[in-house]
């Protein structure tokens, strides 16, 4: 008798959890699929800058955590982020914040302004809702990912692109937000034939592809020295390599592995070889007559240059000084030119 009643107990709660829950899922804020307005031009995935929201990451406010990031609203109509919602405590309450009060979103943690006006009634009710692990469906129905991360361009606060995660490598893509027709926290209607996914472009977040390309670079022994004289940046999956390298072959295989890693769209390479600066000095003081009367040999190691020789008198060593500290890529110039001395038939 008390194992039935315990039983029935038991059941009982599971049946009220399930009821809260689904009551939940229909008065919670976005709770129904809203359609997407025609976009008015293009947005896509890599106009002007951009920033990534992880849906289920942390929100900070000067360093502290606030919450997690359990949904973002938007308009419609602009695609314009409207608020964001946060999972509090032990995610029993919730606290909107207006989309005014984000200060950046690196796909990792959503940094927050200290003070925020209240979030509008309006956008609660009036937005569409994105939340993680939304399913994506092609225009098929075939379900073709699960969504991960919100983009957005920062001064605008326009959403261009979702993060989505499915089958096959790599695993994330960006989903332009023109090819969305309807959205809503659980189901994301797009344009996309399912033939198409691996058409779209693969991400990765700025701070995942820089700490993978610097993992590959020290994990390769011909390139641990060029990764200390390398200066990897990247925005917007766009890495821009910035140094010194060995010689061009060197150049050659940081751009190899740059380009292997996965989400990475562009490389750009601003790397200085050292026989490129070496020439470059010696061209510089030999197009230059007051240095050019001096004999010179010049060497380059990773911005470091050497000169060697000899001038005709104090005026040109000073010369050959001023003209190669002024070329582009020198770090450190040691000259150490000597003057001729005088032969006895000039004595």
């Amino acid at each position: 008798m008390n194992l039935t009643f315990f039983a029935i107990l038991i059941m009982g709660g599971w049946v009220v959890a399930i009821a809260a829950a689904g009551l939940v899922m229909v008065l919670r804020p976005g709770g129904v699929a809203v359609r997407l307005a025609a976009a008015k031009g293009a947005t896509g995935t890599s106009a002007g800058p951009r920033d990534e929201i992880l849906l289920g990451g942390f929100a900070e406010v000067l360093g502290n955590v606030r919450g997690r990031v359990d949904a973002v609203h938007l308009q419609p109509d602009s695609r314009a982020l409207q608020s964001i919602e946060l999972g509090t405590g032990l995610g029993l309450e919730t606290q909107l914040v207006p989309a005014t009060a984000i200060l950046s979103a690196d796909g990792q943690v959503l940094s927050l302004a200290e003070r925020w006006p209240e979030a509008s009634a309006e956008a609660k009710t009036d937005g569409l809702t994105l939340r993680a692990d939304a399913t994506v469906v092609s225009a098929e129905g075939k379900r073709l990912a699960k969504l991960r991360l919100v983009c957005f361009e920062p001064s605008s606060l326009v959403v261009t692109a979702l993060v989505v995660a499915g089958s096959g490598t790599p695993e994330r893509r960006a989903l332009a937000i023109d090819l969305v027709k309807e959205a809503g926290p659980d189901r994301i209607v797009t344009d996309l034939r399912a033939a198409d996914w691996t058409k779209l472009p693969p991400f990765a977040t700025d701070w995942e592809i820089k700490q993978a390309v610097t993992d590959q670079l020290l994990a390769d022994p011909r390139l641990r020295a060029a990764q200390r004289s390398i200066t990897i940046d990247v925005t917007d999956q766009v890495v821009t390599l910035e140094g010194y390298a060995t010689d061009q072959s060197e150049v050659e295989e940081v751009a190899r592995i740059v380009r292997s890693v996965p989400g990475v769209l562009q490389v750009n390479r601003k790397l200085v070889t050292d026989a490129d600066l070496a020439r470059a000095v010696t061209e510089a003081i030999a197009r230059t007559p007051a240095a050019s009367a001096a004999r010179v040999e010049v060497h380059a190691h990773d911005g470091t240059v050497e000169i060697t020789g000899e001038a005709p008198d104090r005026a040109t060593v000073q010369a050959i000084e001023r003209v190669a500290g002024q070329v582009p890529g020198v770090q450190v110039l040691h000259n150490v030119v000597g003057v001729r001395r005088p032969t006895a038939a000039t004595a």
